[in-house]
């Protein structure tokens, strides 16, 4: 049997050469993964073969950084007040984020070091070479992902992929139909995620001019205490958009994503089970914000609309917010960004609530306390 917790553990020990995979705290999720792509996740050839790698990655990842933070002094790096911007998918929250790493003072990490964990060495050129052509296969099997979220080697990403460590992420669902797995997600502890999260900034910051980190990820909906544990000193940006938007439009990033590795797609459990998702993430991360009023000078509200009319006007607030200067030549950088990079740039994202099995009426009165907050925050 391909999938055995045995078989990915040795295989990555042997890619490595390394044994540490530090506490065991990542297996039980790892035994639900492999659970469900037996079963849930329908995986046809491709399938098997692409989550198979993925899988390998990560162990060979986490082992590649435990050793890295063990034989270096890479742990004594300060992460330093840094903004992360968060809210519901598909709120223009790549647009915020590769805008606001265009600024000289500020950096993300790029898609190919959060898919491998940066050897400082030459070697990085082969991981860059690798993870373009990751990309580039995606593509191909799904024509129309593009479209819906376009990626690139050397692209700010999302950092859920540094908690991807701890086998504790929303990507391997989203990627797949792993039902139990995203079950034990809902209410799973987050603390590793986020110690994997840190070690991975730490390691990237590591050898490099320390700078305020821009972060972004919508999966922090659903652990923010544990963000806010670990980075006591962040700035968080709450991107807003009425959810009769951004559900199916999510829905239909799940189905591109989906559709060339399974034998089965049913959409309107698709169309279900991200509605579900994304409601428990703005309950979880709306009751926070209401029992910790302490934490509200961290946070700023953002709505849609907002940025995506006037996405400068909109950073200088952010940044302004976060106290990040704004010189002639950050000014240049965030225009020149906005200027190359217009809306619909890779071509138009289609979808309906129909397509998914939707309901307008349903969804607004589910997210009817979430759209009185965000008329009013926003």
């Amino acid at each position: 049997m391909l999938y055995t917790r045995d078989k990915l553990l040795g295989a990555a020990r042997l890619t490595t050469g390394l044994s540490d995979f530090g506490s065991d705290d990542f297996v039980e999720p790892l035994d639900l993964l492999i659970e469900d792509y037996r079963s849930s996740a329908n995986l046809n050839l491709k399938g098997l073969a692409t989550s198979w790698i993925y899988l390998h990655r990560t162990l060979c990842n986490r082992l590649r950084l435990n050793h890295f933070m063990k034989t270096t002094q890479a742990g004594d790096e300060k992460i330093h007040r840094p903004i992360f911007i968060l809210g519901l998918p598909r709120t223009g929250s790549t647009l915020l984020h590769e805008l606001m790493a265009s600024h000289p003072e500020l950096r993300a990490p790029n898609f190919w070091e959060a898919s491998f964990p940066p050897g400082h060495s030459p070697t990085d050129r082969v991981r860059q070479w690798v993870t373009s052509a990751q990309i580039g296969l995606l593509d191909f099997l799904s024509p129309g992902f593009r479209s819906v979220h376009s990626l690139g080697a050397h692209l700010p990403h999302e950092c859920i992929t540094l908690q991807a460590l701890s086998l504790r992420t929303m990507q391997f669902h989203a990627a797949h139909n792993l039902q139990k797995y995203n079950q034990w997600l809902e209410n799973c502890d987050w603390a590793p995620a986020y110690h994997y999260h840190k070690w991975y900034l730490q390691w990237l910051q590591f050898g490099h001019k320390p700078e305020r980190w821009v972060l972004k990820a919508p999966g922090h909906l659903l652990s923010l205490p544990e963000l806010i544990r670990h980075y006591p000193d962040a700035t968080i940006i709450h991107l807003h958009r009425d959810p009769c938007e951004v559900i199916p439009s999510m829905a239909s990033l799940f189905m591109h994503v989906r559709r060339p590795f399974t034998r089965r797609m049913d959409l309107v459990e698709i169309g279900r089970d991200v509605t579900r998702q994304w409601h428990l993430g703005l309950q979880n991360s709306l009751d926070y914000r209401k029992a910790h009023p302490e934490t509200e000078a961290r946070f700023m509200d953002v709505h849609y609309r907002e940025l995506t009319s006037d996405p400068l006007a909109t950073a200088e607030r952010i940044l302004k917010f976060a106290g990040i200067s704004l010189n002639d030549t950050a000014r240049q950088s965030l225009y020149s960004y906005v200027l190359n990079n217009p809306k619909g740039k890779h071509g138009g994202h289609k979808y309906s609530l129909a397509q998914f099995g939707l309901n307008e009426g349903e969804l607004r009165e589910l997210f009817s306390d979430y759209n009185a907050y965000s008329r009013l925050a926003a």
